[in-house]
């Protein structure tokens, strides 16, 4: 497997799809990465960072069970916390305000992802 520069960095996981987030989970674990989360929904993540979660990075499914994630997008582009959306839409499917941001299509490959992190938290 190709050699990332993530270990020791946290990932803030929303997704709410239960088998995705433990295999994301412990994909990340390998990797010595810590995960903050996985959270199923925004207001459970939102209340992670209220009480004082930090992350060196996000990945966020873009439709959290009907859910859009772009409120906490907004919360983590305000904190300067990269992101990666993952989503099962096109991308005209996401907003003009997060077309800058990193985008997976489903089912994302590890290699892919764990590429586009380490580009992220190395800037």
């Amino acid at each position: 497997m190709a050699s990332y520069r993530l270990s020791g960095k946290s990932v803030l996981m929303v997704e709410d799809e239960f088998l995705i987030a433990d295999a994301l989970c412990s994909a990340f674990e390998m990797e010595d990465m810590r995960v903050v989360g996985p959270f199923p929904n925004v207001a459970s993540a939102m209340e992670a960072l209220d009480q004082g979660a930090q992350a060196d990075a996000a990945v966020l499914d873009v439709n959290l069970n009907g859910e859009r994630v772009f409120p906490l997008a907004d919360r983590l582009m305000a904190d300067n916390v990269p992101i990666v959306l993952t989503t099962g839409y096109d991308e005209d499917a996401i907003p003009r305000d997060y077309a800058h941001l990193q985008r997976l299509q489903k089912p994302v490959h590890l290699r892919e992802l764990f590429g586009c992190l380490d580009l992220l938290v190395s800037k």
